[in-house]
This record gives structure tokens, sequence and C-alpha cells, in this order.
């Protein structure tokens, strides 16, 4: 993950047309966002109106729904929310240099992302709410949740039963609990991150998610659940193949799966490097999921093209099913 973009200073007068347009075709919380943004990092002001320049009728709407769930996580602390998405930005901007440096990730291990300190307050603090104005400020980001909702959960049929794998800061299991009739979990190995979920689900107004600690490599392995979702969770392990076989097992027969995952994604607790969507999409094969269908978007402010030549982010999604199954 990385901001993408420029971010040299505009005029004030410019970063009001970016916040008085979406405000104008009814995006308030969209526009709440921004101008929180370019009064606390008025710099920013270029990346946002790249952001949102030329997106469809459609796509605003959606980002529209994402900014209202993020405006309510954030709208009692916005500036200190801020103050922390800037900070994100700049340590992953750190993680960048580092990656064209040496052609790799900083950490290769969990425990090196733990003693790395990422996991302590107040860095912890910054860094999750950082990345939740992302949800919405980064356009590949908010196209990936788009497509959880157009085609993996409005297209899901007769599946109700879901579970997410690292649900962080629950947008994804809210969504999917406002549309869904059956289960709707979250399973994590964190305690602090649970509580993170829990929170954020509750300042939502999910009530009936069931959220616990559990480490999927540990089982049981029983086809639970018709709906399985892990993303950005792949690249945070040292062994991916191992998760996204576990992964498979919770799938009940005819289960779909949604991944999604950033290759060339340099970050504090990023371990597991893709160099490319193929490559990403060739160990999801080897690993025993067929995609039913392929996302690519790159990060904000680049073609594909540019991204692929640059060795830049691009999120990665499949929606999948067990090899195992021929539904």
């Amino acid at each position: 993950m990385k901001p993408g973009g420029r971010t040299s200073p505009m005029p004030r007068t410019a970063d009001m047309s970016v916040a008085g347009k979406l405000r104008g075709e009814g995006h308030e919380h969209l526009a709440r966002i921004v101008d929180q943004v370019t009064d606390v990092w008025p710099q920013h002001a270029d990346f946002l109106a790249l952001r949102f320049e030329g997106e469809s009728a459609g796509q605003l709407r959606f980002a529209e729904e994402a900014a209202g769930q993020v405006w309510r996580l954030i709208e009692h602390e916005a500036e200190e929310a801020v103050t922390s998405y800037r900070r994100l930005c700049y340590e992953l901007l750190r993680e960048e240099h580092y990656f064209r440096r040496h052609g790799r990730y900083r950490y290769a291990t969990v425990r090196e992302v733990q003693d790395s300190g990422i996991f302590q307050e107040p860095r912890v603090t910054h860094y999750q709410r950082g990345l939740l104005l992302t949800q919405v400020l980064w356009q590949n980001h908010t196209r990936v949740a788009e497509t959880f909702v157009r085609e993996f959960l409005e297209q899901r049929g007769s599946r109700e039963r879901l579970l997410e794998v690292g649900p962080g800061h629950g947008m994804f299991l809210a969504m999917a609990g406002a549309r869904l009739s059956g289960e709707v979990a979250g399973w994590d190995i964190s305690d602090a991150m649970l509580r993170y979920t829990r929170q954020n689900l509750a300042a939502l107004g999910v009530r009936d998610a069931t959220l616990a600690r559990h480490d999927i490599r540990e089982g049981p392995l029983d086809g639970t659940f018709d709906l399985v979702v892990a993303s950005e969770l792949l690249e945070h392990v040292e062994d991916p193949g191992a998760v996204l076989r576990s992964l498979r097992g919770l799938l009940s027969e005819d289960g779909r799966i949604f991944l999604n995952v950033p290759v060339n994604s340099p970050a504090p607790d990023h371990i597991y490097l893709w160099h490319s969507p193929e490559e990403f999409f060739a160990f999801v094969t080897e690993n025993g999921v067929t995609p039913l269908s392929t996302h690519t978007y790159p990060l904000t402010g680049s073609t594909e093209e540019r991204a692929r030549e640059g060795g830049f982010t691009i999120s990665c999604v499949v929606v999948g099913r067990s090899a195992a199954d021929g539904g």
C-alpha cells in the first residue's frame, strides 16, 4: 500500500473545488472528509483532486456509502484521524524508498515485524486510523470494496454464511451484515485487533456479527461458510499458501472466496511479495482455488500500464471457488 500520486501545494480555492463539487453532487460524507484532509494537510490537495477526477456517478455513489461508514468512525476525532493518515503516508514512503533500493520488503518474518514496534502504541493506533481513511481516499482500495459488494455479496445467490479472516476496520463485515441474512463472522489471531473491529462494528450499529480469536491453520476445516473473505491478509504471513489452503477448507460445497492482495506494495507489516498480478493469480490456482473472475486496480493516479512498468502497487482481486468443487 502507498498513497501514490503527487502532493504538491495547491491554492485553497482549488482545494475547496473538490469538496464543493462532491457536496454539490450530494456526496456530503466524501466532502466532509476531503475538507478535513485539506484543512489538516493542504499539501495533499493535488492528490485528492487526482483521486476523484473522472469518477463515474456509480463509483461516487459507492464511495459515498463507504465514506459514510468512515465518517461515523472518525467524526469525533477527525483531525486526529487525518494526522494519522498523513503519518501513515510518510511511513509508507519510507518503505517505498527501501523497496526501490533493495528490491524486497524490509521484513521477511512475522517476528521481525513484531520486533519493529508497528503493533505498539501509539504507532499502531496511527496506523489503523490512517488505513481507515484509505478506504475512500485511495482509489484502488475503494474499487476493491466496490467489487466486494457488487460482485461478491450482491451476486452470492443463496449463500448467506460469511467469514472474514482478519476483519481489521470492520467495514467489509458491516457491508456484509447489511446484506446477508445468515451468520456473519470475523476471526483474527490478535485480541487487540478484535477489540478494534468490535469497537468499529458497534459504532456502525452492527450488533449480530460473531468475532472470535482463531488461527485458521489450526482448523477445523469443516466447510462451515458459504462465503470466505481474506482482504489484504496473505501478504502479512510467511507461508501464504498454507493460509490459502486453510481458507479453502472453510468453504462449504459450492462456496465462494474473495481474495485481495496488493502486489509491489511495501509497508511496515508486509512480508510476502508478489511482483505482478499474474504471479499472484498463478499462486491462487496452485493452491487449489479456481478464479471465477479477477480484477486489477492500480494505485491512485496511475494507469495499470504505468504501474506494471514502474513496479508500483496494484490491488489484485480474485473471486473464486475451491478447485475441488466442480460447481
